[in-house]
């Protein structure tokens, strides 16, 4: 069964539906769309700050801005004539996968102009999850961002990072390191640094600064009391040319990816031990690590836990001493070998 929304009319003999030129998207966030959505006829600055390029053509072309929301999947067509309010307007569902469709469209075309002019905040006005930033003229290093939304950044991350947010979209597709969004008009070296903070790569301190916290405990509404945080573990981290070390993390999935810089990769070291690493860190070119059998680590990994339901829990004392002498000793590799060397079963998420 599929769902989606529609605006039905009764008894229509013929759509007559117009060509439409969309000149320019407006994002909103939810709760400017939601009062947009239900309030058209009043007036609106984003409507009469974009009159230009509201009008009918003459060869009969509807020429529009196309306004979106924060976590919205739809959208609404607008033409105002030259008045502040949505004179004509038309629903248009699933505009965010119409959108990411145009982008990629306009690749193929090798068309090398910004496709509807959207800048990267205007992205964020929809939530996006596990993507890869890229610069559209110089590869850089990648990093997975789990998340990157409008309210991802503080007020001062917002200032900090205020180049990134205005590089322009060209694309966005399904590549090599998965969903990828293609960005100019900022340094590359910027955007790569922007990439590693959101993961986590960075001091607590500008992180902390920077990247919306969100709250780890919130009340049950059926009796008023509060949820338990997520619990800490104790892990054995280990990190590319540094001895191991103990360190405490959340037992939560935000946590985890945090920890390794992305999406996780779980490897069984022994019963009730497993080593945690990041899923596409070979693909994003980390720092080689340890050696394991076959393989190359690469990347910060850490070593937990685990009990019966397959949950993560912390490392008995003796299971610390045991793997920080295993891992004790920190490696070099070069790109070859971490290249040649074999995988190993694991579970990812």
């Amino acid at each position: 069964m599929l769902t989606t929304k529609a605006v039905f009319n009764r008894k229509l003999d013929d759509f007559e539906p117009k060509n439409c030129v969309i000149e320019k998207v407006i994002a909103l966030t939810s709760h400017e769309y939601d009062r947009f959505s239900k309030n058209m006829l009043a007036d609106y600055d984003f409507i009469r700050d974009n009159k230009d390029l509201q009008y009918f053509g003459k060869d009969g072309t509807c020429h529009c801005i196309l306004v979106v929301g924060e976590e919205r999947d739809d959208g609404i067509l607008v033409r105002g004539e030259g008045y502040d309010y949505a004179r004509y307007a038309a629903f248009l569902p699933n505009a965010s996968l119409f959108l990411a469709a145009v982008m990629e469209q306009e690749q193929s075309a090798e068309k090398k102009t910004v496709a509807l002019s959207l800048k990267l905040k205007d992205l964020m006005s929809m939530p996006w999850e596990d993507i890869h930033l890229i610069h559209s003229d110089e590869d850089i290093d990648l990093a997975t961002l789990c998340e990157l939304k409008n309210d991802t950044l503080t007020d001062a991350g917002k200032k900090e990072w205020a180049d990134i947010l205005e590089a322009d979209v060209h694309r966005i597709f399904t590549g090599e390191y998965g969903l990828q969004i293609e960005v100019s008009g900022v340094k590359p070296h910027r955007l790569s640094d922007f990439s590693y903070m959101l993961a986590g790569y960075c001091s607590v301190q500008d992180y902390e600064k920077w990247v919306t916290q969100k709250p780890e405990a919130t009340l049950v509404e059926t009796n008023s009391e509060p949820q338990p945080e997520h619990q800490k573990i104790k892990v054995l981290m280990v990190e590319p040319q540094k001895t191991p070390y103990v360190a405490e993390i959340g037992n939560d999935l935000a946590s985890m990816q945090k920890a390794v810089g992305g999406n996780i990769q779980m490897v069984d070291l022994a019963s009730y031990v497993s080593l945690v690493c990041n899923e596409e860190g070979k693909l994003l070119e980390m720092e080689g690590n340890r050696s394991l059998g076959n393989d190359i680590l690469v990347g910060n990994f850490f070593i937990a836990g685990y009990n019966d339901e397959g949950e993560l829990i912390s490392l008995t004392e003796e299971q610390i001493e045991e793997y920080t002498q295993e891992f004790l000793t920190p490696e070099s590799f070069t790109k070859e070998q971490i290249d040649e060397a074999t995988g190993f079963t694991s579970i990812s998420f």
